[in-house]
């Protein structure tokens, strides 16, 4: 008997709906080899072809009784011959997949939906295929099944886009985006970290596809981790499994999200590193950390502007063109938080330092609220052009050269609250006409030549003001160090390296 491509085709078409049968029936009593494991990942690659071939014959199908088709044997041998390879890759398409749900990961609602309108799609169209040549297949039958594979092949397409791209794949380009939280009212994790998570990590880390047992949705389920341990280390980010895994070279099969995905952004990376290394806190708000903590700053960005804002500063912002000239290596100029008018301003590099760097600011005197001088040659002539800073509310002279003559030229800054002059020569008379400054509530006085008796009478003088001196053992109040970190110059390696920790804090002894 002479065996044809097209009989030996559809032979196998019935032997593989079988199958898919069997695989319906023993599928949770399978256990499936490695390399059936490589077929069944094959299942994304040849899905798309026969969607296309079935969604052609289909609408060819629903047309082949009219007047105008109905005689031509092309159009039928045609027809037939599309439905039968079409039928024949969906089957393949369809075992793959059955085969790729064993592994890990695979669960949920919307994996059983594409599982079984992927079936059904392969049984009707197989079932048009069987009776199409019988004398009473007639118009409305080819219109009603055509419709009917055609239903399958959309809720199928569907069902699979969710489990590929995650939720409103389709439509999220014209749904309108939440409403974003305003900065007063964020938490870190809930508003900022979570929707990093969401954007990036849910397609294949959520209920109904934890791709390596993994599921970023919630907290809860975050924190437990995946089948390689757990997601990160609260304040080790060196060696947190999240972050090794976004620094990987993009073609490394580990790296997150692997190649093709959406990568996150340089931002996205610091925040998630930031808040690894802040002990990943769950409850605490974005607000609640300094206002120059890189963690804050780089959230203001994502978040809606806080909502007191105008009642916080009168007055105008700066152009940006201002702002980007007096912006350089050695001083940075940025925006306290998204939306404000209020700048904080850093300037760094003692060895070139220069009294104009300061002088150079009063295009933007207006403006500034922070300034931060540690450890520059400041000298007490150049307070004199910091006291036309009129908004400024913090000012950090820390380790600078200043004696404190020129203290007095910071009286008329009458919203200046927080004010630091640890490591400096200041003694007791220049800083005790500071307790004149009513805004004044934070002074830093740690390591300066003022005696302990003093810092007393200040204290007595100045009940509004809390004062800073610094950490004093005294074998009552003991206070937990740091934890140590890894000064291993790689984080990521195959092979041994020797393993070096250090503590941040000198001659602290580590065992």
């Amino acid at each position: 008997m002479k065996i044809t491509f097209k009989g030996f085709t559809e032979h196998a078409l019935f032997a593989l709906n079988i199958f898919i049968i069997f695989l319906l029936i023993f599928g949770k009593q399978i256990s499936v080899p490695l390399w059936l494991q490589s077929f069944g990942r094959l299942h994304p690659m040849l899905l798309h072809f026969p969607i296309v071939l079935l969604l052609l014959v289909m609408i060819l199908e629903i047309f082949r009784f009219n007047k105008s088709y109905a005689t031509l044997t092309i159009y039928h041998k045609f027809t037939s011959g599309l439905l039968l390879g079409g039928i024949f890759l969906a089957t393949v398409t369809v075992i793959m997949g059955l085969l790729l749900s064993k592994e890990d990961g695979y669960s949920g609602s919307t994996l059983q939906w594409h599982k079984w309108t992927g079936v059904s799609l392969v049984f009707i169209s197989s079932f048009i295929y069987w009776i199409r040549e019988k004398s009473w297949y007639n118009s409305p039958l080819s219109k009603t099944f055509a419709m009917l594979t055609i239903i399958s092949l959309l809720l199928t397409g569907h069902y699979g886009a969710i489990l590929t791209h995650g939720e409103n794949f389709v439509l999220a380009p014209v749904t309108p985006a939440p409403e974003k939280v305003s900065l007063e009212q964020a938490l870190i994790y809930q508003d900022v970290v979570l929707p990093i998570f969401t954007a990036k990590c849910a397609s294949c880390h959520n209920m109904e596809k934890a791709k390596g047992s993994l599921n970023l949705t919630d907290a809860s389920s975050m924190l437990r981790g995946g089948k390689n341990g757990k997601l990160f280390v609260p304040g080790n980010p060196q060696i947190s499994l999240l972050l090794q895994r976004l620094h990987l070279p993009i073609e490394d099969e580990k790296r997150m999200p692997p190649k093709g995905k959406p990568e996150l952004t340089v931002t996205e990376i610091a925040i998630l590193t930031l808040w690894i290394k802040g002990n990943a806190q769950l409850d605490k708000k974005v607000i609640d950390l300094p206002q120059q903590d890189s963690l804050r700053i780089l959230a203001s960005t994502t978040l809606a502007p806080s909502t007191s804002i105008a009642q916080q500063y009168d007055f105008d912002a700066a152009s940006e063109a201002t702002v980007k000239k007096l912006n350089n290596d050695y001083r940075v100029i940025s925006i306290l938080d998204k939306g404000s008018p209020a700048l904080s301003v850093n300037i760094y590099n003692k060895t070139i330092y220069k009294p104009e760097a300061l002088k150079e600011l009063t295009e933007i005197k207006k403006q500034i609220v922070f300034l931060n001088l540690n450890g520059l040659p400041v000298q007490d002539e150049d307070l004199k052009t910091i006291s036309s800073f009129e908004n400024l509310r913090k000012l950090n002279l820390n380790f600078t050269a200043i004696k404190g003559d020129g203290l007095k030229h910071l009286l008329p800054l009458k919203q200046l609250n927080t004010l630091s002059l640890s490591g400096t020569a200041v003694n007791f008379n220049t800083v005790k006409q500071l307790v004149a400054m009513k805004n004044l509530k934070e002074l830093s006085l740690w390591r300066t030549d003022i005696k302990e008796n003093e810092i007393g009478q200040l204290k007595q003088l100045a009940k509004g003001i809390r004062i800073i001196t610094g950490f004093k053992d005294d074998g009552k109040s003991p206070i937990k160090l740091n934890q140590p970190h890894l000064s291993t110059t790689v984080s990521i390696f195959k092979n041994r390296i020797p393993l070096q920790i250090k503590h941040p804090i000198n001659g602290v002894e580590i065992r």
